[in-house]
Formats: C-alpha cells, structure tokens, sequence
C-alpha cells in the first residue's frame, strides 16, 4: 500500500511540474510574441473622405513593459503628421484608441478648411526581421496620408537583447569614442549605395550625405534605413545602407558582433 502511495505521489508530482513548466517564467520565451490586429473607421462619418486607421503590430505576453515600449514607439511614427486640437503634436499616444482619436481629430480639423480634402489614413505595422546571438530586431513601420500627393512612410528599428530583456540603440552597440568610425563606415557604406541602380542619377550636392541611428544588427550585417527625402526624392523610397560586420570591427562592441 506504502508504494501505491509513493508512486501515485510521484505521478501527481511530475503532472504539476510538467503544467508549471507551460507557465510563464519556466520554460516559455520571455520574448515570445503575439501579432495584434486592430482597425477603426472615423466615427460619425458616412462620406468618402473620412479617415481611416489601420494596425498590425505585436505584443510581448510576457513583459508587458516591452508591450508597452513598442506601441509607444509605433505609434510615436506619427508625430509630425499633424497638429492635434489641443496644439499637441501627434505621436505622443501610447493605445490604438488613443491614437485613432488623434487621427480622427486632425483629419475632421483638416476637413473644416478644406472640406474636399481626402480622410487621413494611417497604416501601422511591426515585424521581426531578425532573431540570432540573443538579439531580437523588430521592425516598426508607418505608412500616413494627410492629403497631398502620397502619403509619407516612416520606419524606425527596436532592438532587444534576449538575456536582459532591455531594448539597445546605437550608443549602446559602440564602444567608447567611437562613433567618427561609425560614421566613416556608414558614409563608406552610401558611397556604395550611390553605385546602385536606385541611386541612379542622384546628384550628391543636392542630396548629400547624413548620418542616421537607426540601425538594425540583422544576421549578416547592419541595416541602416532612412527615410524618404533623407537622402533621395521621394520616388527612390527609403533607403537601406549595409554595412559588414568586417567594417565594424572594433567599432561596435563584441557582444553585437556576430
């Protein structure tokens, strides 16, 4: 009887340990991802120019403070897309419902000084792009119409290392003292660019070279996307100078070394 007990014990034992490790903080992935799907239509509003808010992003199950990060930053692409009525300048919404209500609000502004002026649109999205040596690149993108001939994209890159669970920037991937090496890479790196059939034509005195953070240490190399009229007109889009991990030796710090 003594090992009936004992056995069915031990069975009991190991089904509770087997659930507890599906539980957060056993064996699950502290940077697990969700996608999140959300779209509102300008309230009260049955005419063809009414605006319109679209977003496919992701969230962190486990964390929500790194949820709570990239909705900030997402929706922070929007800042310089109009003013809000209270005189803030949008961007500065941390929900979708937030977010929305600010675009709704601008593009009915809009509309009482132009009444034929096309609904605001705004289109958000967040991708991984990259998952290797515990870091995760996530992608943010924003596409947002306010009139005019097109609509202005905007991308920005989050990076996360995976053992601290801490969002990184550029700063942070460099060692001391040397960001003019970065930046001699990086200018290296648009010297190559100009080569390309998008550069095609580009006059280098009317758009010359800057230098931008916003960096993405992707498995092969590192991405640095700007955006449109940064570098070339609107029609070559946004673009994406690489630079190899060969060139930044002793630029960045070994651990963002592949």
């Amino acid at each position: 009887m003594q090992k009936r007990w004992l056995i069915g014990g031990l069975t009991l034992a190991a089904v509770v340990l087997s659930g507890c490790q599906s539980l957060t903080g056993w064996s699950g992935d502290a940077l697990r991802t969700e996608t999140v799907v959300k779209s509102a239509h300008e309230p009260g509003c049955e005419k063809d120019n009414c605006a319109n808010v679209n977003a496919a992003y992701l969230s962190f199950p486990e964390s929500p403070r790194l949820s709570a990060e990239l909705e900030r930053r997402l929706f922070g692409l929007a800042s310089g897309l109009s003013d809000s009525p209270d005189g803030n300048a949008m961007g500065q919404a941390t929900s979708f419902d937030a977010f929305a209500d600010q675009v709704f609000a601008a593009s009915r502004s809009a509309r009482e000084d132009v009444p034929q002026l096309p609904g605001y649109e705004a289109d958000l999205k967040a991708d991984v792009v990259a998952d290797h040596d515990d870091l995760l690149v996530i992608e943010l993108d924003g596409y947002l119409y306010s009139g005019g001939a097109h609509g202005l994209p905007l991308t920005s890159y989050m990076v996360i290392e995976r053992d601290t669970q801490q969002i990184v920037d550029l700063d942070d991937m460099l060692q001391p003292g040397k960001r003019p090496a970065y930046e001699a890479a990086l200018e290296r790196a648009h010297q190559r660019w100009l080569e390309t059939d998008q550069a095609n034509g580009l006059s280098e005195s009317q758009w010359p070279f800057i230098v931008s953070d916003n960096v993405a240490p992707l498995a092969d190399a590192v991405a640095v996307k700007y955006q449109v009229y940064d570098l070339a007109p609107y029609a070559v889009g946004q673009p994406v100078l690489t630079i190899p991990y060969g060139d930044l030796e002793g630029i960045f710090r070994p651990r963002y070394l592949p």
